[in-house]
C-alpha cells in the first residue's frame, strides 16, 4: 500500500493509465530496486490498485493484468496456507515410541515453530551455539540469511538441556560438533529433517505441511498474531530487506480498501 501511495503520487492521471503509461513507470522508478522481484512486488501493488477499480466500477478495463516482468520471479507469501501459533504447537505433543527419538524431534520441532529456522540453518546448528546460561542460541549466516542470536522460549531450556547432555551423547556414532544428530548416529541433513516434518503431516492430512511453511507461518505470525513491529520481526526472521518481512504483514481486504482510499479518494 505504500507502493501504491508512491504511484498515485507521482501519477496524477494514474487512474486513466493505459498498458504503454504503467510500462513506463515501472521501467523508470523502479531502477534502483536490488531485484526482478522487487519490481515484480510493485507491479503486483498497483495491479491490485487497477483490480480495485474495476471492482467498483470506476473502470470497465485493467490496463496491466497481462503484464508479466521477464526474469525469475519470487512467489509470494499465500497466507491461507499458513499455520496458527496454536496449530504449530500441537507439533510438540505428538507421542513418540523412542524416548532419545521423541526429545530429538522435540528439539527439532521446537528450532522450527519457536525460532522459525530453515532447514539449512538447522543443519549448521553447532553445540555451542546453544548457550543455555544466556537463553540464547546463535544462526550463523547463510546466504540467504543473516546471522543472529535468538531468545530460546522458557520451554526449550530443559529440553536442549536434557538434549545436550543425556540424549545426543547416546545417539553419537561419529566424532562431530554438529547439534542434530539422527538415528543412526550421524549428522542430520537437510533431507533428513524434511522428512521428520513430513511424517507430522497426518496433523493437516489436508495442507501443506513442511519446513518452509512452518518458517512462514512463524514470521506471519511475529507480524500479524503477536504484532511485533516489521523491524523486530526482519532481525528475528534473518531477512536482508525489510520488503522480504512486509511481505508476511497480513492486510484485510476491508483495510485494504480503506487505505487505497486514504492514498486517493475516490470520491
Amino acid at each position: 500500500l505504500y507502493t501504491i501511495g508512491i504511484f498515485l503520487a507521482l501519477c496524477k492521471d494514474a487512474d486513466n493509465f493505459k498498458y504503454r503509461e504503467i510500462l513506463q513507470y515501472i521501467e523508470e522508478h523502479t531502477q534502483n530496486l536490488n531485484s526482478n522481484g522487487s519490481k515484480n512486488r510493485v507491479l503486483a501493488a498497483i495491479k491490485k490498485y487497477y483490480d480495485y477499480l474495476v471492482e467498483i466500477g470506476r473502470r470497465n478495463d485493467h490496463p496491466c493484468r497481462t503484464l508479466i516482468l521477464k526474469g525469475k520471479r519470487r512467489k509470494g507469501v499465500i497466507h491461507h496456507d499458513l499455520f496458527t501459533g496454536a496449530e504449530l504447537e500441537l507439533l510438540m505433543e505428538r507421542e513418540e515410541r523412542y524416548e532419545e527419538l521423541k526429545i530429538r524431534n522435540q528439539v527439532v520441532i521446537s528450532l522450527l515453530i519457536y525460532q522459525g529456522l530453515s532447514s539449512g540453518e538447522m543443519q549448521a546448528l553447532k553445540v555451542r551455539h546453544v548457550d543455555l546460561d544466556a537463553g540464547t542460541i546463535y544462526i550463523k549466516e547463510s546466504r540467504k540469511q543473516t546471522r543472529r542470536h535468538l531468545e530460546l522460549q522458557p520451554k526449550q531450556y530443559r529440553l536442549l538441556d536434557k538434549y545436550i547432555h543425556v540424549i545426543r551423547p547416546q545417539l553419537l556414532r561419529v566424532e562431530t560438533e554438529t547439534l542434530l544428530i539422527g538415528k543412526l548416529g550421524t549428522p542430520l541433513t537437510i533431507d533428513d529433517i524434511n522428512y521428520l516434518v513430513s511424517t507430522f503431516k497426518i496433523l493437516f492430512p489436508e495442507r501443506n505441511l513442511n519446513p518452509k511453511t512452518i518458517r512462514q507461518s512463524v514470521i506471519a505470525n511475529w507480524l500479524n498474531e503477536k504484532n511485533f513491529p516489521l523491524e523486530q520481526v526482519q532481525l528475528y526472521a534473518g531477512h536482508r530487506w525489510i520488503s522480504s518481512t512486509a511481505e508476511y504483514r497480513y492486510v484485510p481486504v476491508e483495510e485494504q480498501r480503506t487505505l487505497i482510499n486514504k492514498f486517493h479518494p475516490l470520491g
